[in-house]
């Protein structure tokens, strides 16, 4: 663990500070919880409704600190840190699952080590994004519920539990993971009841209820407390910021293509994240039912059912593409390797008999000492390293290509092209000089010496939480998270803001709040505003313009 912590904060250090490449949505998740601590109305509920929760909630733990060390939210290091310690938790989950299941320590190792060097847990590593969260909750569910359904252990489906309830809280594909593993764990604790019909099935509920009572209630609050305070359940999908709006308004990445080639480009993705993918879930389902033992339905309803959710909601045009959504690909396929590996039942309580005697061989199994003489325990890992190197190994270069793939892996090129093409692309130079953007318009806000509320704007544009977050004084930003936006959006000067900066109305822009209520503002001023300063289009910034408020808006 000690050299997965120290090779994530490399990472880490290395986006920030050295390559300064910043994913847009990691900043704007970070800036999510800035605004808790440091914006001009500082509340919880700053924290906004359109993403799920934990990532920005942990960010606030780091940027309590953020006057001692400011690249914390200047240079999104307190996101950094948080994916840090998840995907180190996530390696843990991995080797501990492996342990648990019997697989020998020498494939073992190497599996674990193939995961942490994947070019995605790499980079999803350190770049602050809710990945990292994702992929540590996911893994841990599908870790405790193994331990469940070999040993009946109700502490094992509790720990299940409360990770699945934390994945929800990371992100949304909790939620078929969640369908699908209540199943297992009905029939699973059916099956295995005792007495009569009654009884088999009020045991099964009871569990069945241990297990999604924590999902439920993060589901659940999350979405009365969005309703409460936005008027809207599901803000992520209903408001005007969802992606709902942004696949309607068709910007970046949300343009729609023929079915066919939508599920081409699925299959491509799957094809560069684990090569033999499907050849491997065939092997372990087989290994599976020739064992009789049900271990390999938790990784496919849990890791699967992740991975399923997404893959269906860029068919239905619920997401728009991103590479980054099939990432649970990767531990899928470590784990149904292990899967393959993996003692079976009646190994592993043979060995936990064995372990627990004198540890002389007469307390060993005939059956355990037999395959000895055959097969050396040295033969046994070596057999077992090579089958893992094989199948897993094809999965680290293919991955790297996936992600320099312009159709495929669209914004890890955007963080990493100009990093590694050389000569660089007009694409490459364009993204490079994305950070030196965002300072000069912080320079130029900072030497206006605004006073608290002087500038409003919608930080749901690109680049504006970046801004926000690198300026000197955060707090002379008026924002939709403050609780006094909307009366000082309609009526600004009566409100005692001074300024409105904005972006022209085109692609994803024409969702924010000042040119839903003024769609002439960036072209004219809207009939109660003077220009002061265009910021040209840069790096990933749209154009904007600083306007001047010098009356009220026409009526």
């Amino acid at each position: 663990m000690v050299l997965s912590v120290a090779l994530y904060v490399s990472v880490a250090l290395i986006l920030d500070f050295r390559t300064l490449s910043f994913n847009g949505d990691a900043v704007a998740r970070m800036a999510n919880g800035f605004y808790v601590l440091y914006s001009r109305d500082p509340h919880l509920a700053a924290i906004g409704f359109v993403w799920n929760p934990l990532q920005s909630l942990l960010d606030i733990v780091p940027l309590l600190f953020k006057d001692l060390w400011p690249a914390l939210a200047s240079h999104d290091m307190a996101g950094s840190l948080v994916s840090v310690v998840a995907m180190v938790g996530a390696v843990h989950q991995i080797r501990a699952a492996l342990q648990e299941w019997g697989v020998r320590r020498g494939p073992r190792l190497v599996m674990t080590v193939l995961f942490a060097v994947n070019p995605m847990i790499l980079l999803y590593s350190g770049n602050g994004m809710s990945e990292a969260l994702y992929l540590f909750t996911l893994v841990a569910t599908t870790r405790y519920l193994s331990r469940w359904l070999r040993h009946d252990d109700l502490r094992s489906l509790v720990y299940a539990a409360v990770a699945l309830g934390l994945c929800y809280l990371a992100r949304n594909e909790a939620v078929l993971p969640a369908f699908l593993a209540a199943l297992l764990v009905l029939k699973a604790s059916y099956s295995r009841g005792t007495g009569d019909i009654r009884a088999r099935t009020m045991g099964a509920l009871t569990d069945g209820i241990i297990f999604v009572m924590p999902f439920v209630t993060a589901f659940v609050g999350w979405a009365v407390s969005s309703y409460v305070i936005t008027g809207q359940f599901f803000a992520q999908f209903s408001s005007q910021y969802g992606t709902s709006a942004q696949i309607a308004a068709g910007g970046g990445s949300g343009q729609r293509f023929p079915l066919g080639t939508e599920l081409r480009l699925e299959g491509h993705a799957l094809e560069y994240l684990a090569p033999l993918l499907v050849i491997i879930a065939v092997a372990a389902v087989v290994v599976a039912r020739r064992r009789r033992d049900p271990l390999v339905l938790v990784p496919i309803a849990v890791v699967g059912g992740g991975l399923v959710f997404d893959l269906a909601g860029y068919l239905t045009s619920s997401i728009i593409w991103s590479f980054r959504y099939v990432i649970a690909t990767v531990p899928l396929e470590v784990l149904l390797v292990g899967v393959l590996l993996a003692a079976t039942r009646e190994q592993m309580t043979e060995m936990a008999q064995a372990s627990a005697g004198s540890g002389s061989s007469a307390d060993v199994p005939q059956r355990m000492r037999e395959p000895t003489r055959r097969w050396r325990p040295w033969m046994v890992s070596a057999a077992g390293i090579a089958a893992a190197v094989v199948a897993l190994g094809p999965s680290v270069p293919a991955t790297a290509a996936g992600m320099f793939n312009p159709t495929v892996g669209i914004e890890e090129l955007q963080e990493l092209g100009y990093v590694f093409h050389h000569p660089l692309t007009e694409a490459d130079r364009n993204d490079k000089q994305h950070f030196a953007t965002i300072q000069s318009i912080s320079r130029y806000l900072a030497r206006l010496r605004l006073p608290e509320g002087d500038v409003l704007v919608d930080d749901s544009s690109g680049c504006v939480p970046e801004i926000i977050t690198t300026v000197p004084d955060p707090r002379i930003f008026m924002i939709p998270n403050d609780r006094d936006f909307e009366r000082s959006l309609a009526d600004p000067l009566t409100f005692d803001v001074h300024y409105v900066m904005v972006p022209p109305s085109t692609g994803l822009n024409v969702n924010t709040a000042t040119n839903k209520l003024y769609p002439t503002l960036y072209d004219t001023g809207a009939g109660f505003a003077d220009e002061v300063h265009q910021f040209p289009a840069r790096g990933l910034c749209p154009a904007f313009r600083l306007y001047r408020v010098v009356g009220h808006p026409p009526t």
